[in-house]
């Protein structure tokens, strides 16, 4: 989600063994092992693209289409 003041608010939710914990810590966020997030700095196109290539980094198992199925709100 897009704030008034350009930041990217990030919700991630995964399904086992994913730990999408280690992912939001990663950008300086928290909270579960299978609900957890993060803010970045915008714009969201970019905010975007540094979030599947760290999500494509560390999660090589995980086709690229599946890491591009995010939701745009």
């Amino acid at each position: 989600r897009e704030m008034p003041n350009g930041s990217i608010r990030v919700s991630l939710r995964g399904r086992p063994p994913t730990d999408v914990s280690a992912i939001a810590a990663y950008f300086g966020g928290g909270g579960h092992r299978l609900a957890s997030g993060c803010t970045l700095d915008g714009p969201l196109p970019d905010a975007e693209a540094r979030l599947i290539s760290h999500i494509e980094q560390s999660l090589p198992e995980i086709p690229t289409s599946a890491a591009m199925a995010c939701d745009h709100a």
